[in-house]
C-alpha cells in the first residue's frame, strides 16, 4: 500500500505538467475528489468521485465511532469484572489481560517459561522473570471466564473497527490522488482512471478491498 501511494503521489505531482492538463482542475480534484471533473464539464464522472469520497469519510466516521464504543465496552468490563483500569494500556498488556485469568496466573506462566529457557540457571530465570512479568499499573483478576471472554471479544472488535477506519482513511487519500490524476488526463476524452472500495466478506470487518485501475 505504501508503495502504491508513493507511485500515485509522484504521478499526481507530474500530471499537471502533461500536455493539455488543466492545473486548476487538478488542484480542485486534489482538494475535493470530483470537483476538477465537474469543473471540466464531466459531471457524471465528478459525481462518482464525490460519491466515493462521501462513502470513504462516512466509513471512517462510523468505524471510529464503533471502535470507540467497543473500546469503552472492554475498558468498563475490565474495571468492573477484573478490577483494572485498562485505558491507556498498550496492545501487549491488553492481550495478557485477555489471555490470563489474573496477574498471578500470568506471572506463573512467565516463571514456567523462565525455567524452560534457563533450566539450570536460577539467576537467568530471575532476570527473565523480572524482564517479562507483569509491570502494569494495577493487578487484575477476572470474576469469571465468561467475563474474560467478553473482554477478548470487545477488544478484537475494537481493533477490527480501527483497522477498517485506517483502510477508509487510506482510501480517501487514494481517491483524492486518483481524482487529481484523472482530472489531469481526461481533457476532452473519456476519463481513464477508476477506483472502488468494497468489503467482500460482510461478516469480516477487516476484509476491505481497494481497487485502482485504468481503462484504455
Amino acid at each position: 500500500m505504501s508503495r502504491l501511494l508513493s507511485i500515485l503521489v509522484l504521478t499526481a505531482a507530474l500530471a499537471p505538467a502533461s500536455a493539455g492538463a488543466d492545473r486548476g482542475a487538478v488542484l480542485r480534484s486534489a482538494a475535493l475528489p470530483g470537483w476538477g471533473q465537474r469543473y471540466l464539464g464531466h459531471g457524471t464522472r465528478g459525481n462518482v468521485f464525490l460519491g466515493v469520497e462521501a462513502v470513504a469519510w462516512a466509513g471512517l466516521g462510523v468505524s471510529l465511532l464503533e471502535g470507540a464504543l467497543a473500546t469503552d465496552d472492554y475498558e468498563a468490563l475490565a474495571l468492573r469484572e477484573a478490577g483494572i483500569d485498562a485505558s491507556g494500556l498498550d496492545g501487549s498488556m491488553l492481550d495478557n489481560i485477555a489471555d490470563f485469568g489474573s496477574t498471578l496466573e500470568y506471572d506463573d506462566y512467565i516463571r514456567r517459561l523462565a525455567r524452560y529457557y534457563h533450566p539450570d540457571d536460577p539467576e537467568a530465570q530471575q532476570r527473565y522473570f523480572d524482564a517479562n512479568s507483569w509491570h502494569g499499573p494495577d493487578d487484575w483478576s477476572w470474576s469469571s471466564d465468561d467475563a474474560r471472554g467478553r473482554f477478548e471479544d470487545y477488544l478484537r472488535e475494537s481493533r477490527e473497527w480501527h483497522r477498517v477506519a485506517l483502510y477508509a482513511g487510506a482510501f480517501a487519500v487514494v481517491n483524492r490522488i486518483v481524482s487529481a490524476i484523472d482530472a489531469a488526463l481526461i481533457g476532452d476524452r473519456e476519463p481513464v482512471l477508476y477506483s472502488s472500495l468494497d468489503r467482500p466478506d460482510p461478516s469480516d470487518f477487516s476484509s476491505v478491498r481497494l481497487t485502482v485501475g485504468a481503462r484504455f
